[in-house]
């Protein structure tokens, strides 16, 4: 084995993209979409994998091991594939335990199709290198344990929870010394994201596997109360084990939609969002506080799509009986390349005798980036070079900019990992007037009237807005806002005054620069930071998808490299 051991990590799934490893270090990661303007981009990551190598600056044929998520390939969402998920239902509906589960995912294997992956593989010279195929959820587990704060030396109870994956919906695991051990786990029928909260969101009219984080942002208009009863008859814990859940309506996916006609008639639309998210953060807390119990462990890493929940994030932190808690931020599927990729590494340093190493995950900064020549380049190529004028310092421009009340999109550095805009591919705004919503409501990010922004705070400053403050650099968990939220209101949730941010450090210069000189002149801590995109595309990924969006928007500046361009 040479003394680097490079893996190449794969998810060809839903939220595909690939990741590059070397000796346990993220060196690069890029979803699909970023590159393809398609929104959870589901299949082979083409361009993924390819630019992982070219942002590394590694030669394809440096890699030791290629790691690939999931046993079998059923996509989700499932109603690309109608098929499937008729077969898939009926199925559930008569073979929902364990046994089915395993069943399902031994055949499916034998099945699964990496054709299309094989020939970029043959193409970059790598067909002949190891493949190894890391179930999902182990998958999950690894992101957040391998990236913990934790190092291998502390026990972590280690949490997944999702849609589901490779037949599984959940896991309670126990890691130490490098090992995961899987203690116990929840069927894809007994889903407490497939069956319930998505099937609450398609129920309301809403896209499931997608709008779920507008549910959680309607919940705080409605009153819980008045139907909470009645989402207790569709899951819960199982009283025979309460490390898994238990679906407990009789149906899964679409056929539950009858009977959640006939259960939810005549309930108004905020209070059933209201509902569905008290039960899901009651059902995730007792789930968590009963694997604690369980094992004695209560330092607590979590991962899987339903942990974008940042709402139930934030009483997981409040419980008392969870000593520390990290929730890997890109916890959905689009996360899953780094776990496979980190997984497999950790198997490789143990057959060959090798101390693993361990690096804490720091900033999400493992994308593309591109220098002002290349960007000229693409200006030019798109007539924009003329509105373009070009900054020795373009962050302090932008810094002022905002205190007199513009918008400006930042496009500078490298891509964030992850659903989250980290401040290179966001758009940004003073968070002091409440008025700058509708503006970009209507004429750039055309988001429901209900859903909040969220604000990038300098992390020095956070006990000033934040109640219970800790650092929060990934705008994965929630917290309730002082009094002093007045500055930072169009940043926080209007109907709870929870906010959701990023908290800057020293990780980006650039980002840190604007947030300095708008405190400097209006000594507000903190702005608005919403993703660089436009309702239904991804976050931009490339200059050409910038200058797209800047085309096809109302946005009038774009802060792109150096360049400030005015449409």
């Amino acid at each position: 084995m040479a003394n680097n051991i490079t893996v190449l990590g794969i998810n060809d799934g839903h939220d595909c993209g690939a990741a590059l490893i070397r000796n346990g270090k993220i060196l690069a990661a890029v979803q699909e979409e970023r590159l393809s303007n398609i929104k959870h981009h589901s299949g082979t990551p083409k361009l993924a994998i390819r630019e992982v190598y070219k942002i590394a600056g590694i030669d394809p044929k440096e890699t030791n091991a290629i790691a690939i998520v999931s046993l079998n390939r059923v996509y989700s969402p499932l109603e690309e594939y109608p098929l499937k998920v008729r077969i898939f239902e009926k199925a559930s509906r008569f073979f929902h335990g364990k046994s089915f589960a395993k069943l399902y995912v031994s055949i499916l294997h034998k099945f699964r199709p990496i054709k299309e992956l094989m020939e970029i593989f043959s193409e970059l010279g790598i067909e002949d290198k190891e493949v190894r195929f890391v179930e999902h959820h182990l998958a999950h587990a690894s992101c957040a344990y391998r990236t913990s704060p934790w190092g291998y030396d502390k026990p972590v109870l280690v949490m997944t929870s999702d849609g589901a994956g490779d037949g599984v919906s959940a896991t309670v695991n126990i890691a130490e010394k490098g090992e995961i051990t899987r203690i116990a786990w929840s069927t894809f029928y007994n889903s407490l994201g497939n069956a319930f909260y998505s099937e609450i969101t398609r129920y309301l009219g809403m896209k499931p596997w997608d709008h779920e984080y507008k549910v959680m942002g309607l919940a705080p208009y409605g009153k819980p109360e008045l139907c909470l009863e009645k989402m207790k008859k569709i899951i819960r814990i199982n009283p025979k084990n309460k490390l898994e859940f238990e679906n407990t309506f009789g149906s899964y996916l679409k056929s539950m939609q009858p009977k959640l006609r006939k259960l939810l008639a005549y309930e108004r639309f905020d209070n059933i969002a209201a509902a569905c998210q008290l039960y899901f953060e009651m059902l995730v807390c007792e789930w968590v506080e009963n694997a604690i119990k369980k094992t004695g462990i209560s330092h607590v890493a979590f991962a899987g799509g339903n942990f974008l929940n940042v709402k139930a994030n934030k009483r997981i932190l409040e419980l008392e009986s969870v000593e520390d808690a990290f929730f890997y931020p890109a916890c959905g599927d689009d996360g899953t390349p780094v776990g496979a990729a980190l997984q497999a590494y950790y198997e490789i340093c143990k057959e060959e005798g090798i101390k693993p190493e361990f690096h804490p995950l720091e900033d999400l900064y493992y994308g593309p980036s591109y220098d002002d020549e290349e960007i000229r380049e693409v200006l030019k190529k798109e007539g924009m070079l003329e509105k373009a004028e070009k900054y020795s310092d373009i962050n302090g421009v932008v810094g002022e900019m905002l205190t007199k009340g513009k918008i400006v999109a930042r496009f500078d550095g490298r891509v964030e990992w992850g659903p989250r805009a980290l401040g290179n591919r966001s758009i940004l705004a003073d968070a002091r007037d409440f008025r700058v919503i509708r503006k970009l409501n209507s004429a750039i990010k055309q988001r429901d009237f209900w859903m909040p922004f969220a604000p990038t705070i300098l992390e020095e400053r956070i006990d000033e807005y934040l109640i219970d403050a800790r650092p929060a650099r990934y705008m994965i968990l929630a917290f309730d806002t002082t009094e002093k939220r007045d500055e930072i209101i169009a940043a926080i949730h209007p109907q709870d005054f929870t906010a959701r941010p990023q908290t800057l450090n020293d990780w980006n210069e650039g980002y840190r620069k604007i947030l300095k000189e708008f405190e400097n002149i209006t000594g507000v801590g903190g702005i608005l930071n919403t993703s660089f995109n436009l309702h239904g595309y991804p976050i931009v990924g490339t200059p050409e998808l910038a200058i797209w969006t800047l085309k096809n928007s109302g946005l009038e500046y774009l802060a792109i490299g150096s360049y400030l361009v005015r449409k």
